[in-house]
């Protein structure tokens, strides 16, 4: 399967390439006389003034001051007695101009457009059901753009798609329910979607128009990504070829940033659809995008509360009762709400178990598999691994949850198999082939699965073991008779009295409830040592613990009172900011103090025989709600920052959201 970018265009319009220093053209596509009434060669050369006149310039001006990364920037022109829009955004291999012709209509159309959109806006105020705003886009964009059948695709996430919803103007729904292994929409053009979020192709039979000269002066290559009129990958070509479809519109659905699905419409009919009808429907789906996740951001806390309520009625009990036997018994109700077959709970060594038969040995199995899985602790999976095959009994799905830090206390919620029957709109055995579709029935029975575990199981997970673990904290004060002092060992590390795992995970909980609430901003810093390792294994632990009492000792005099700093264990730290009113003061606050954290530490420590450290430290950042949304994803996303800054040299800090 080829991997080379086109560097070609479609026909529907024009490109000219220009030099960003002087504005002149240094490359063009080759059917400028049939647009612009100039050959190639009298354009290249030029000042792009002598094609489209002196006011272009400050277009062309305002996005250059845009970043390369910034989305292209749009402006209607005149030229020979036509109307053209223009498209540009500019990058290393110089500023890329699109010229389309815009319809002779176009007030009109427009006003049209603005019409249905204003109308799109009143039914999207009265519906939050996920399922009916896609269906309404699907409607809308058949009527608007004139395509025979539009489909939504939403993606699993092994990026195979299921069609999820399809209309069709002649009211048949040939593929609605089928699925698409994921070679049909391959990686790169996955990627292609999340930056390019509106492709059309007019005519898939179309003769590609190529660029002269075939090379970039500046780069060679010229990078068309971010063009409307960048020619088809062959492996689409050959999706079209397949399914009959002579012209496409595919449109992104990314809620949250992420790629989620995608809008497809079809036609066996050429068709061309104009600049403000794509803008259009371009709008549509980004407000459809954003609506989409106000409605999962709605079903989440839905579905949350109703968990909530679960372990809130089993938390009182378990809080009371004196006897810790007596105190789990109610655990079992936990089984439906959380819809798991059985729920493992081992605490001071001692094996918990409700609900259906396991062996202790298929415990022990997925205890060693999941331990190497993640290092934020939580592991889930809807299918054991092969290697598993046999040895886990019923087992098909399971939530690895550890309760301390060596995973030596944890809890596990297990599913068993849910069989289906999955409906394929291609051979499944050729998910490695090109992409192809069948328009034939193909049937695949999926074994050996259990129900997916969804968000909000995860979140509900996280939520009992603060329950388990607070307990846990409360039995051992008891039986050692010491309520204060084991309180505060169940909270903070014993080593630098800063708050520990258990402590950090309630803060942060609180933090991004409150930043929730507030509709503010929060962040999570993720601090690890450099150098550290070498003074514990050339010097002693007893050093070593003694370096990291007074590293903490300094740095916890960088941080207000009302933030968090807490140890994880070995060398590494985690900071809790809150009470920021926006991204961009979130990011000063956080950056302001990840300097300090590091200048703090570029003094030696000197011990009292006169031997002298010296440490650094690597700090990731990230920010709620942006760069994550509930408290495990934001430290992980956080301490994948960190390792980022590992990765680059260390002994500094970056932003999650700058490299994600």
């Amino acid at each position: 399967m080829s991997t080379e970018q086109p560097s070609q265009i479609q026909p529907d319009g024009v490109l000219l390439v220009l030099d960003p220093e002087n504005f002149k053209i240094i490359q063009v596509s080759a059917n400028t006389n049939e647009w612009l009434s100039k050959k190639p060669e009298e354009l290249l050369g030029q000042a792009v003034s002598y094609v489209l006149g002196s006011d272009v310039g400050g277009f062309l001006l305002k996005v250059l001051s845009q970043p390369p990364s910034f989305q292209p920037q749009l402006q209607p022109i005149s030229f020979g007695g036509r109307s053209f829009s223009l498209r540009t955004h500019y990058h290393s291999s110089g500023l890329l101009v699109e010229m389309e012709p815009l319809p002779d209509d176009d007030h009109l159309l427009t006003y049209k457009l603005f019409s249905k959109l204003s109308n799109f806006f009143h039914d999207l105020e009265l519906t939050s059901d996920p399922d009916r705003l896609l269906k309404m886009a699907a409607r809308i964009l058949r009527e608007t753009t004139g395509h025979e059948s539009v489909r939504v695709h939403r993606f699993d996430p092994e990026w195979n798609s299921e069609v999820i919803f399809e209309d069709r103007a002649d009211g048949e729904q040939h593929l609605l329910g089928h699925h698409f292994p994921a070679n049909n929409i391959p990686a790169r053009v996955r990627h292609l979607y999340r930056i390019n979020r509106t492709r059309q192709i007019s005519h898939c039979k179309h003769t590609p128009v190529d660029l002269i000269p075939a090379s970039n002066p500046i780069t060679d290559t010229v990078d068309l990504t971010r063009t409307h009129l960048r020619s088809i990958e062959p492996e689409h070509l050959e999706y079209m070829y397949n399914t009959g479809a002579l012209s496409s519109l595919t449109l992104s659905i990314m809620p949250d940033g992420h790629l989620w699905g995608v809008l497809v419409c079809e036609s066996s009919q050429p068709r061309y659809l104009s600049p403000p009808v794509r803008a259009f429907c371009s709008m549509v789906v980004q407000l459809v995008s954003e609506n989409l996740q106000l409605a999962f951001n709605r079903q989440f806390s839905h579905q949350m509360s109703r968990l909530g309520r679960a372990i809130d009625q089993f938390n009182a009990g378990f809080q009371a009762e004196f006897e810790l036997h007596d105190a789990l018994s109610g655990i079992t109700h936990l089984l439906a709400p959380f819809e798991a077959d059985a729920l493992v709970l081992r605490l001071d060594g001692v094996d918990y178990l409700y609900g259906r038969d396991i062996t202790p040995e298929a415990i022990q199995c997925l205890r060693e598999v999941v331990h190497k899985q993640t290092r934020s602790g939580i592991a889930y999976a809807e299918k054991v691994p092969d290697s598993l095959s046999g040895k886990t009994d019923w087992i098909a799905g399971y939530l690895f949850m550890p309760l301390a830090a060596q995973a030596e206390e944890y809890l596990i919620l297990l599913r068993s198999e849910q069989s289906s029957l999955k409906t394929w709109a291609a051979d499944p055995s050729r998910r490695d082939t090109a992409p192809h579709v069948d328009y034939k029935v193909w049937q695949e029975e999926v074994k050996g699965q259990s129900l997916p575990w969804e968000r909000h199981h995860r979140a509900a997970a996280s939520r009992l073991r603060r329950a388990i673990n607070l307990r846990m904290a409360s039995e051992m004060a008891r039986l050692r008779k010491h309520d204060e002092e084991m309180a505060h060992l169940a909270t903070h590390d014993k080593l630098t009295d800063l708050p520990n795992r258990l402590l950090l995970e309630d803060r942060l909980e609180r933090a991004v409830a409150k930043a929730r609430r507030d509709r503010g901003v929060c962040a999570v810093l993720f601090m690890d040592l450099d150098g550290f390792k070498p003074i514990n294994d050339q010097h002693g632990h007893d050093t070593g613990d003694e370096i990291l009492r007074r590293i903490a000792r300094r740095l916890e005099s960088n941080i207000r009172e009302s933030d968090t700093f807490a140890r994880l264990g070995g060398d590494e730290f985690v900071f809790i900011l809150g009470g920021f009113c926006s991204q961009s003061t979130g990011r000063f606050g956080t950056e302001t103090l990840a300097q300090k954290l590091i200048a703090s530490l570029k003094d030696p420590f000197v011990l009292e025989d006169q031997r002298s450290f010296q440490v650094s430290a690597s700090i990731g950042i990230a920010l709620y709600p942006f760069d994550a949304e509930t408290p495990e994803a934001l430290t992980r996303a956080a301490d994948q920052a960190m390792y980022n800054v590992k990765q680059s040299g260390r002994h500094n800090y970056l932003f999650f959201s700058d490299f994600s």
